[in-house]
């Protein structure tokens, strides 16, 4: 799995995710639903691996990833079986092992990669539940 971002980063291991306070514009969500789509169709006609959620949350913590490693843009391009399906971005964060919280707390992010309160990271470790990729 990876992600693009317009920045790299030196962070390897565990990094939480939250969601922003604003809510996706529709158009947002259709344009990473599209290159969802475009992934699962190059692999040999695969079906999507996701489901569209009714809606999406905002200002809160969702769950974490391993950050395995991080890559330019072209360099993730060059080695993925999609071409440039794979990222537009500068950047790729090459990531394994997503978990999501059973309910997500209240958190306000910040940009980019900060550190959670102590409170909170202990609550949020209780509950991670290991993501099953739909089949």
């Amino acid at each position: 799995m990876d992600a693009g971002r317009d920045w790299p980063t030196e962070h390897r291991g565990r990094l939480w995710i939250a969601a922003t306070k604003r809510r996706p514009l529709e158009s947002e969500v259709d344009a990473v639903l599209s290159q969802y789509e475009a992934i699962a169709e190059a692999r040999a006609g695969l079906q999507p691996f996701f489901q569209r959620p009714e809606s999406y949350p905002t200002s809160c913590l969702l769950g974490c990833v391993d950050v395995v490693d991080c890559v330019p843009g072209e360099v993730l391009r060059e080695q993925s079986d999609v071409g440039e399906e794979a990222t537009e971005c500068a950047f790729g964060f090459v990531l394994d092992r997503p978990c999501r919280l059973t309910i997500p707390p209240h958190v306000l992010g910040q940009p980019k990669i900060y550190q959670l309160d102590p409170t909170l990271l202990s609550r949020a470790q209780k509950q991670l539940r290991e993501v099953v990729p739909l089949d």
